[in-house]
């Protein structure tokens, strides 16, 4: 398991080190933006900046309020809601989606498992506690 553990988190390391910026976008058409889901913690942009907008549980287009419409475990624009008709894309910044951010794991072209926006579906409960930190114990490379 520890082997899995160190593999999963060298491939995503790896992955974010490409720079490859992927970003959240919600609602009906896709068309507001949720935050970027492959920044750092610096990035203000960032889900996981405990000084953006898009990682505080407080902000209404934050995936990590529990009682906004992105990040509730009732609304039809949340990938915390199993039932949801419209949970958020994931696109790179060529606008190529890479799947939508959803608890459903039968939704048609759901993010792949094994991968951040997994991660951030089964964990939302653990990563809300110490939202940067969640991302450091995961992402940050280690000196």
């Amino acid at each position: 398991m520890k082997h899995l553990t160190i593999l999963f988190t060298f491939i995503v390391f790896t992955s974010l080190n490409t720079k490859a910026q992927l970003k959240i976008y919600g609602g009906k058409k896709h068309d507001q933006f949720l935050g970027c889901m492959s920044c750092n913690t610096e990035d203000s942009n960032s889900i996981w900046s405990s000084f953006g907008d898009y990682g505080s549980m407080h902000n209404a287009n934050s995936i990590w309020n529990p009682d906004g419409k992105y990040g509730s475990k009732t609304s039809d624009f949340s990938p915390f809601n199993k039932n949801a008709k419209y949970p958020p894309v994931i696109l790179d910044r060529s606008g190529k989606p890479h799947g939508y951010i959803t608890i459903n794991e039968k939704f048609p072209d759901r993010a792949p498992k094994g991968g951040m926006a997994d991660n951030i579906c089964k964990w939302r409960d653990d990563i809300i506690e110490d939202i940067p930190g969640y991302y450091d114990r995961l992402y940050r490379p280690k000196n």
